[in-house]
């Protein structure tokens, strides 16, 4: 698919940068990121080093502005190709979690926050949303936010926060804790809330790290919110508006996801088309047999319709007055078919490469099978499929809750 006459020079130059980048300093050590997270930290501060980090944040706060979401998808893809945790953790901590704020012009939070994320040092950040009761009922937007159990009480001028998190990512070590709440059961969409957390506040506890199948060089972890206590400036906007923004979020998220799929698939493709270049059998390359050459051919033809329906939903984020704001049910409904096509793609590109490796691609010096892991979380999060697919089909007619 052929996107370049879509992107800037800027946009060329740093899709050139994070690319040679991840060639350099994530692929030779792929294998062990798993288990040395000094390394991933390592490569993360690269990263911030790089100027990725601060370039999420407001330039009046020392970053260098919000990303388009093209240029996001770029850095997203190139890194994922390498690892998907680390591109997922350089998403999180560049400005995504400061965006409800940046939008609300919510100027007491982004005071409090946004300076760390345009220093030199990695800065952590976390959405808290899943809940540890009812789970996926948090991102059911059918419940209009009655899902969400964790609970916010104004009580003069603080938020009280109750409630337990589970699955956050960065969860422990962040220093903002983006918490979706509810404030009333019977409002709707008005009682859900987005409340900023410091790290330091007293009734913040976490749970140990999750022992994981993928994703594995990203920390999850429980969040215990005992009587949490924050100033009533630190929700995001307001009754509404918040529900707003957490809708917006999910059409981000499942598109962030969406191109973490493609850049995983992309790697497994690379591996597989690399290996069977390689591999003889019967005196010739195994890609030109004719069995192998259609299952790499049905490969590609995934891969390249992944691509092309990612950048365009891209395109369509960055020009809402064609498309719709990201919280309609329209974009909600285009991104979450959009993150169910590419992540089946993308555990079928990688399932596909290790059927054309055989036991090979069950060892590690071969990397495949760690994209096979990381591949199968990507259908599971976010609600999952099933969530995802009510939220497709509210774009085309009003489903209800029977």
């Amino acid at each position: 698919m052929q996107l370049t006459h879509l992107f800037t020079d800027e946009q060329k130059a740093i899709r050139k940068a994070v690319r040679e980048f991840t060639n350099k300093e994530i692929i030779p050590v792929r294998e062990n990121l798993e288990t040395d997270h000094s390394l991933v930290e390592n490569i993360l501060q690269k990263l911030v080093d790089l100027g990725i980090q601060e370039g999420g944040c407001p330039t009046e706060y020392g970053g260098t502005g919000p990303y388009s979401m093209m240029t996001r998808a770029i850095i997203i893809e190139e890194l994922s190709k390498g690892d998907v945790g680390i591109a997922m953790s350089t998403g999180v901590n560049a400005g995504e979690l400061l965006a409800p704020a940046i939008h609300a012009g919510n100027k007491v939070v982004l005071d409090r926050f946004a300076p760390a994320f345009s220093k030199d040092k990695i800065c952590y950040a976390c959405i808290a949303m899943t809940d540890s009761t009812g789970g996926a009922d948090t991102e059911n937007p059918l419940f209009q936010g009655r899902g969400i159990a964790t609970t916010a009480k104004l009580e003069g001028d603080e938020w009280v926060i109750n409630g337990t998190k589970s699955w956050p990512t960065h969860a422990g070590i962040a220093s903002m804790y983006l918490t979706v709440c509810n404030t009333d059961y019977d409002a709707g969409d008005d009682g859900i809330a987005l409340i900023y957390v410091p790290s330091d506040t007293p009734g913040l506890s976490f749970g140990p790290p999750e022992k994981k199948m993928g994703f594995r060089t990203t920390v999850n972890a429980s969040i215990y919110y005992d009587s949490v206590r924050v100033p009533k400036e630190y929700r995001a906007a307001g009754p509404g508006h918040d529900a707003k923004f957490y809708y917006a979020a999910m059409s981000v998220a499942q598109w962030t996801s969406a191109i973490e799929s493609l850049g995983i698939a992309q790697a497994a493709f690379d591996i597989a088309l690399e290996y069977t270049g390689d591999r003889k059998s019967g005196g010739k390359p195994v890609r030109e047999w004719s069995m192998a050459a259609g299952i790499i051919a049905e490969m590609a033809t995934r891969l390249e319709m992944m691509r092309g329906a990612a950048y365009n939903f891209a395109w369509m984020l960055d020009n809402p007055e064609d498309y719709g704001p990201p919280f309609s049910n329209q974009m909600i409904s285009k991104a979450s078919l959009l993150r169910i096509f590419a992540s089946d793609g993308c555990v079928w590109i990688a399932n596909k490469a290790m059927e054309l490796m055989g036991c090979n691609g069950l060892s590690p010096e071969h990397h495949l099978e760690k994209y096979l892991r990381d591949a199968k979380v990507t259908q599971l999060w976010l609600g999952g499929q099933q969530i995802a697919k009510y939220r497709v089909v509210r774009g085309y007619y009003d489903y209800v809750v029977s």
